[in-house]
């Protein structure tokens, strides 16, 4: 066998050797999961009420607001 065969023939081995990994891998992962979502769900968080809306007011009031809203979220 020439020294170009055995490369060949080295490198199919790798590849199927990293692709079975993969394909293992990815079973593993998706069993796994599957038992963590079962037997330890995540709890529900509440729903904080919003804040009322303003009802009858301009668009420049509920950009203010917007703007009011994304500068405080900023600071935090």
């Amino acid at each position: 066998m020439s020294l170009m065969e055995q490369g060949l023939v080295l490198m199919v081995i790798g590849m199927a050797v990293v692709f079975s990994f993969l394909v293992i891998l990815i079973f593993v992962t998706k069993i796994l999961s599957a038992v963590v979502t079962r037997y330890f769900p995540e709890k529900e968080v509440p729903v904080k009420a919003s804040a009322p809306r303003i009802i009858g007011g301009s668009a420049d009031a509920e950009i203010a607001l917007a703007i009011a809203a994304a500068a405080a979220q900023s600071k935090r």
